[in-house]
């Protein structure tokens, strides 16, 4: 084997060299795209779930506050509400059901008997589905005017995309204190202080 040359590497190296050049910027791209879209994932996980968590809390709100727009606008056009009033399907059916059925708000109205408390949202997302779990406290006013923890239950939700905005498909509501079995049609009638309240 001839002498390699004095200050030259020999050829096999410097093939070796680029190959390595050549390849490392291509790797390393591959792998920061990877890594953005995973980033981009999450970043659109995270924002999926505070937007069905604000529906739910709306939910309650609009609820308290007699807005019947507000609150049959949370669901899908083939959303589904029903209750002891019956039921309806769709934002314009279920605000002319509840309208219908309650009556409207006067200006003005500010309710002063009762409120809705939601916590604990649990909310799985998958793809333009999703399936929240939460918690609710239901307090009204006693004869003293004091607040009383009328019922305590949970809610289930079947949230689906739509229009790039997340709403109600389903929404089942179980009795915990006292018990009710939201899936069970036959439910049990209201307690008193509940009369002209919608309980879905």
């Amino acid at each position: 084997m001839r002498a390699m040359r004095k200050g030259r590497m020999p050829l096999p190296f410097i093939r070796l060299a680029l190959a390595l050049v050549l390849m490392t910027p291509a790797g390393a791209l591959a792998q920061h795209t990877a890594g953005d879209k995973a980033l981009a994932q999450r970043v659109q996980t995270l924002e999926d779930r505070e937007e069905i968590r604000r529906a739910i809390i709306a939910y309650g709100e609009y609820l308290d506050a007699r807005d019947y727009a507000g609150y049959a606008g949370l669901f899908a056009s083939d959303g589904t509400w029903s209750g002891g009033l019956g039921s309806a399907t769709g934002p314009a059916a279920i605000q002319a059901l509840l309208e219908e059925k309650l009556g409207k708000p006067e200006p003005g109205f500010i309710n002063k008997r009762n409120f809705h408390l939601v916590t604990t949202e649990v909310i799985d997302v998958k793809g333009d589905n999703a399936i929240a779990r939460s918690r609710y406290i239901f307090y009204t006013a006693d004869a003293e005017n004091r607040p009383v923890t009328t019922l305590a239950g949970r809610y289930v939700d079947h949230f689906v995309r739509e229009n790039g905005a997340w709403k109600i498909k389903t929404r089942t509501s179980h009795g915990v204190i006292p018990w009710r079995d939201g899936d069970n049609p036959e439910r049990p009638a209201p307690p008193p202080q509940l009369q002209g309240v919608v309980k879905p």
